[in-house]
């Protein structure tokens, strides 16, 4: 059986191609070749040949493959091009991409003509001598066909695949594989004609804002079953025409809806949790943020015009909220102080831990001295102490410690025995570390200046790429989700890590960070390149 495989394989070899357009001009012997007339499938998805901009190619009898940017990459390949003198290196690195098929409203003639090039091309570090193949590499409309035997396919790419005449020809590669799934035509855009994307996926449904200013519920399994769930209203300071700005999101298998109404600094901060069933329920309307820790919950002022005093609890059973810590602190701000300005931004940064508080503070009874710090509040006494006396504006708690940076190092403070560890010195951002995230230990932090991602030894994660956000995601935050800026930089726009600081999801694919949501094993993602909702699972 693996013989007759084999033979099956040999006489029908794939071709890779890869987009030239940045390669120059490619020059060769011109070849004649013809579309073939059976059926291609590739990770469960159907190429239609005949209004393809890439068809398939038949050379000396053996059938070639047009494999674009995006194609390589849905397939689990990566391809570089480093100049007329190295050429083209393309690897096997278990990229993820949606399939995005390049479709034409003109049908292809059968006969074609395509060009044999002759530049260097290195294939998982192995170099490749196009001129003496048997099935060299092609050149189609600017594309590079790349030969496939069976050494490149099984060996080097380690792809899956099966022939008859019945499926015609099927590749599956090893690669994470994204379910695709359309959502309706009447989305919302913004003013210059594109789409707003403002999307939420749980594991069920699907919620987006329509052409209306509505935001619509539609399950997974049939997404054309929409349900208006909520209308945003028209936004106050607009011309009465146009709605709020809102913000779709989803974490713990519920979908979020949040907006601002008015203006940046008078308006008021709505939060909706938007129910299965069709209901919406109002968390927030104030500019106040509330955090729930089980019976317990603890708000603190987020608005214009902050002032000391301002950190509230209230238990469960009780419907009134009691000033809780030091009333000369400025709670829940990174808030700096100089010469001839002040101020901040609210921090989300709270943690209770048994009977204590952690959240950041500011004194205002110390003139000129005082600096952002964590502070300690005891819900029941009251009690309030600041931990060290570093400058902190952003710390995390996981475990028995605490985590934060301060004049370009990354601390870790002991809540067992109060101590303090310097973990590392950044010489790469020194007095700027813009933001700090652990998972199981494995430190994360993004770089003030170049805006990078790097992890506690300094090593930058996605070379070249500029970070826009990321989050912890998962039933018990086991995730590291983190999404870069779609520039011609960014190798990755999405990356997921595990607990083990491992990549277990990496793609080109671009989306916001508030699109992604992760539910045991299973990524669920509206995909702003594809324009399609994305599900995967997770290695």
């Amino acid at each position: 059986m693996k013989r007759r495989m084999s033979y099956l394989f040999l006489t029908l070899v794939l071709v890779i191609a890869i987009t030239v357009e940045a390669y120059g001009v490619q020059k060769g012997n011109e070849v004649s070749v013809i579309l073939p007339e059976f059926k291609v499938t590739l990770n469960g998805e159907e190429v239609n040949n005949s209004y393809s901009k890439y068809p398939l190619l038949v050379y000396k009898d053996i059938t070639y493959f047009p494999m674009t940017y995006n194609d390589c990459r849905f397939l689990g390949l990566e391809s570089y091009w480093r100049g007329n003198k190295e050429g083209l290196f393309i690897e096997a690195t278990d990229v993820t991409a949606a399939y995005m098929p390049y479709k034409t409203s003109v049908q292809n003639k059968r006969y074609q003509t395509a060009v044999i090039p002759d530049f260097p091309i290195t294939v998982n570090g192995k170099s490749v001598d196009n001129q003496k193949e048997e099935y060299p590499l092609l050149s189609f409309r600017d594309i590079t066909y790349f030969p496939m035997t069976w050494n490149f396919c099984f060996n080097e790419f380690g792809w899956g695949y099966s022939f008859d005449v019945k499926n015609g020809l099927v590749i599956n590669s090893d690669n994470i594989r994204l379910l695709q799934k359309n959502l309706p035509a009447d989305r919302a855009k913004n003013g210059d004609g594109s789409l707003k994307n403002n999307v939420a996926v749980t594991s069920t449904f699907v919620y987006y804002e329509d052409a209306k200013g509505q935001i619509i519920q539609a399950p997974l399994s049939n997404i054309s079953n929409t349900k208006v769930v909520y209308q945003l209203p028209v936004w106050t300071y607009g011309d009465g025409k146009i709605p709020v700005s809102a913000n779709l999101y989803a974490e713990d298998n519920q979908a979020f809806l949040a907006y601002n109404q008015g203006g940046a600094t008078m308006g008021t901060e709505y939060l909706f949790r938007l129910n299965d069933d069709g209901t919406t329920t109002l968390l927030n309307n104030t500019r106040l943020i509330i955090k729930k820790f089980g019976d317990i919950d603890i708000k603190y002022w987020a608005g214009p015009a902050p002032g000391p005093g301002e950190l509230f609890i209230k238990e469960e059973d009780d419907d009134e909220w009691h000033l809780l810590g030091n009333p000369n602190l400025l709670y829940g701000w990174a808030w700096k102080v100089s010469e001839n300005n002040s101020g901040g931004g609210s921090s989300r940064d709270v943690y209770l831990v048994d009977d204590d508080l952690y959240i950041l503070g500011f004194d205002f009874s110390v003139e000129n001295t005082s600096t952002t710090g964590i502070y300690k509040v005891n819900i029941n006494t009251n009690e309030t102490v600041r931990i060290g006396e570093r400058e902190v504006t952003a710390f995390i708690i996981e475990g028995d410690y605490i985590y934060y940076a301060s004049e370009g190092s990354i601390y870790r403070y002991s809540l067992l025995d109060c101590t303090e560890e310097l973990l590392e010195e950044l010489s790469k951002a020194p007095n700027m570390i813009k933001k700090l995230i652990v998972l199981n230990g494995n430190i994360y932090w993004q770089d003030e200046l170049n805006k990078k991602l790097y992890n506690l030894n300094g090593e930058d994660l996605n070379p070249g790429a500029e970070l826009d956000g990321m989050k912890l995601c998962g039933d018990n935050k086991e995730y590291l989700v983190c999404t870069f800026k779609e520039t011609s930089d960014s190798k990755y726009r999405i990356m997921i890590f595990d607990n083990n600081g491992d990549v277990v999801f990496k793609t080109s694919d671009y989306t916001n960070l508030s699109n992604i949501y992760i539910t045991e094993n299973m990524l669920y993602f509206y995909n702003i390149t594809s324009g399609t909702v994305c599900i995967g699972e997770l290695d």
